[in-house]
């Protein structure tokens, strides 16, 4: 078993922090509805033990960092609940749409939605777009593999696949074409245009999750005012239900079938990273072809041929199972092999299986 690179692991720990704050996020809301009505002390006490109350105990040490208490005198110690009720309005929102400290972040695809249903473009809603813009026509489809919470969700349930073979199980094998995506993105702006809705929106599994996670924790504080504490699905819709069969399906019949050829999400971010500066490369030179990088590609590439183009999302997963060091990253707006010199050919090379 391969040990993960610092690439890798700087990669699963961006995607586990945009997971949990998702989370967080709902809390914040709601904590800083607590603190403006004067009654957070009062719901700590009353949520004594609960995920509840340990959740505002653990946010309202975390702002108190972020913002220092008050000093009257020596033995008078204070929460300033101004700063303190900035910090917490700091962050807001989730996938589709956030803010952080004053940065509104907004998904391209939302974007693009918006304007088509409204007929109008207002500057507050590009504003929001211009840094993923700018960061997926540098750097490609990153958001894919690198933020998204449903592609970290769906590349850990892939794993299951491996469960099922040692149980003797063989799942099943769906191959879809990678243009199909582009295909729903299209008869869902089409929507947008003619009919004024927002069909994606309810599509997307990154806005899907954000808004469940978002309702699922403010049903829990609600519950918990009515004394009904702990955790409870109240609050989940069918959204929660087609995410879960997003998964299923996944490890039954295709690993990363969905992001592969019918996200649509990925369908916006494959086209704007079309003509990325940085991309993976091969050094021909270097390559034995041995293959390994093929099997570990999420998107079902072929690194070793250098047949990945718009689809790769730049995950670097090929990069750390290349035992010869022929894949990285480097500036290029070509997938074509790299050659470092005549005289640097390897000693031998394998078959390709």
């Amino acid at each position: 078993m391969r040990l993960p690179t610092k690439t890798q692991t700087s990669r699963r720990a961006l995607q586990i922090l945009v997971l949990l704050l998702m989370v967080v996020t709902p809390i914040l809301a709601r904590y800083g509805n607590y603190l403006s009505a004067r009654q957070l002390d009062k719901m700590v006490e009353r949520f004594d033990g609960s995920f509840q109350g340990k959740a505002l105990v653990w946010t309202d040490g975390t702002l108190r960092l972020l913002a220092p208490d008050k000093h009257y005198g020596e033995d008078v110690v204070r929460r300033d609940r101004k700063r303190v009720l900035e910090a917490a309005a700091s962050l807001k929102g989730s996938t589709w749409s956030f803010e952080l400290f004053g940065l509104s972040l907004t998904d391209p695809l939302a974007v693009l939605e918006s304007a088509l249903t409204s007929k109008a473009l207002p500057w507050v809603l590009l504003s929001g777009a211009l840094i993923p813009l700018i960061f997926t026509i540098l750097l490609g489809r990153i958001f894919c593999s690198w933020i998204c919470p449903i592609g970290f969700l769906l590349e850990l349930s892939g794993k299951l696949r491996a469960v099922l073979r040692f149980l003797e199980i063989r799942p099943g094998r769906i191959r879809l074409w990678p243009g199909d995506k582009f295909l729903i993105l299209g008869l869902g702006l089409a929507t947008a245009v003619f009919f004024g809705l927002p069909f994606l929106g309810y599509l997307y599994p990154p806005a899907l999750l954000g808004r469940e996670i978002h309702n699922g924790v403010t049903v829990m504080f609600d519950r918990a005012e009515e004394g009904l504490l702990g955790f409870s699905a109240a609050g989940l819709t069918l959204a929660s239900w087609f995410l879960l069969g997003i998964g299923i399906v996944e490890i039954l019949f295709g690993p990363r079938l969905w992001c592969r050829a019918l996200c649509p999400g990925g369908a916006v971010y494959a086209a704007l990273g079309k003509f990325r500066l940085i991309r993976v490369k091969r050094n021909a030179d270097l390559c034995t072809d041995c293959a390994e990088c093929i099997p570990v590609c999420e998107m079902g590439l072929n690194p070793m041929r250098d047949h990945t183009g718009i689809e790769c999302d730049n995950c670097g997963v090929c990069i750390s199972h290349c035992p010869d060091g022929a894949l990285r990253y480097e500036f290029s707006l070509s997938d074509e092999p790299r050659r470092s010199s005549a005289g640097n050919a390897p000693l031998c090379r394998k078959e390709a299986v």
